[in-house]
């Protein structure tokens, strides 16, 4: 994990150490390459977001709090001034998410940089459409 990035958890409250934070800074499937539909460099059926779907469903049957907790750094990450950091965060609470997460993304959405707010808009949609 770079430093400038174990100073941002750090910074919002969050543990670098922890196994959470960790899968989410340093884990696929999420991330810069991350797809929110069918695109073509991926095998045919593939979406990224199922597939983080289904990871966080492994993660969660081996390790009970995992969502739970994956929701509480999510909340945290999501308040990061760091791209990729934020954008990481909001993809997984297109998984981990709920109202709240719901909510506060359409408070965040437009004061966004265009990269993060276009995910930020793509997980309002997904969580929109997923309840």
């Amino acid at each position: 994990m770079h430093r400038a990035v174990v100073g941002e958890i750090v910074r919002l409250g969050g543990d670098p150490a922890d196994d959470v934070w960790i899968w989410l800074v340093t884990c696929g499937p999420h991330g810069p390459s991350f797809t929110w539909g069918q695109a073509r460099r991926e095998p045919p059926g593939h979406v990224g977001v199922l597939h983080l779907e289904r990871r966080v469903d492994e993660l969660a049957s081996s390790i009970p709090s995992f969502r739970q907790r994956a929701l509480g750094v999510v909340n945290l990450a999501m308040n990061s001034p760091l791209p990729e950091l934020a954008r990481r965060a909001i993809q997984v609470a297109a998984v981990v998410g709920g109202e709240a997460e719901l909510s506060r993304l359409e408070r965040l959405a437009p004061g966004l940089s265009p990269s993060v707010a276009a995910d930020a808009r793509a997980c309002l949609f997904f969580l929109k459409h997923r309840r």
